[in-house]
């Protein structure tokens, strides 16, 4: 991402958000950034020696900055498949086609883009640890962004790339996944949305990386 220019589907550290059509592009900044700024947050925290539940971490500093983030669910156990398969699956069951079609697309751009895919691994794995995000967006009125947050955390035998689209899913054990259905205000954000963009702009933009859908 150059400045603030603001796709419709993107890599944001070890999460990938899409957006339906519609969006303004103030709304997605304001996805994008706070995104951003709670996986940097929840990554210095337990890189700063923090235990605990990582998601729940980061789900406490969504909620610090205006989101009003439920108490994620825990999905029961599906057989095993490629991982973006289940992740779309999740996300269709629980919200719907509209909200699955754009990440599906961002996904499928994905695969197909070393430059994402290799920002998105580097984020998502730590040794032999694993966790990502898949964030689907669709516009609800002029404020308000209906949005699921599909979390996933697990640990990986050996770091294998493309891990997300990989058939061997036996390289995958003690899978744990979440999800939560969100109701973002753009007006209640309003009183963070300069604290957070400075905190993401003065660390760096690296963080992101566009996708074509």
């Amino acid at each position: 991402m150059t400045d603030l220019n603001t796709p419709q589907a993107a890599v944001v550290g070890a999460s990938v958000v899409a957006f339906a059509g519609g969006l303004p592009a103030s709304h997605r900044d304001d996805i994008y950034m706070s995104t951003a700024y709670a996986q940097r947050a929840t990554r210095a925290a337990f890189n700063d020696g923090l235990s605990g539940d990582w998601f729940e971490y980061y789900c406490n500093v969504l909620r610090f900055v205006g989101w009003d983030m439920p108490k994620p669910q825990t999905l029961a156990p599906l057989n095993n498949r490629r991982m973006a398969t289940q992740a779309t699956q999740r996300i269709s069951s629980n919200l719907g086609e509209a909200f699955c079609e754009p990440m599906r697309r961002a996904l499928v751009a994905m695969e197909r883009n070393a430059v994402a895919l290799n920002l998105f691994e580097s984020a998502s794995l730590r040794a032999n640890a694993g966790f990502f995000q898949m964030i689907p967006c669709v516009l609800n009125g002029p404020n308000k962004v209906e949005m699921g947050v599909y979390h996933r955390q697990f640990q990986i035998e050996r770091a294998v790339p493309g891990f997300l689209f990989s058939e061997d899913q036996t390289l995958i054990h003690d899978s744990v996944e979440q999800f939560a259905a969100i109701t973002f205000n753009t007006l209640h954000y309003a009183q963070f949305r300069e604290k957070v963009k400075k905190s993401v702009i003065t660390g760096s933009l690296k963080y992101l990386s566009d996708l074509e859908i």
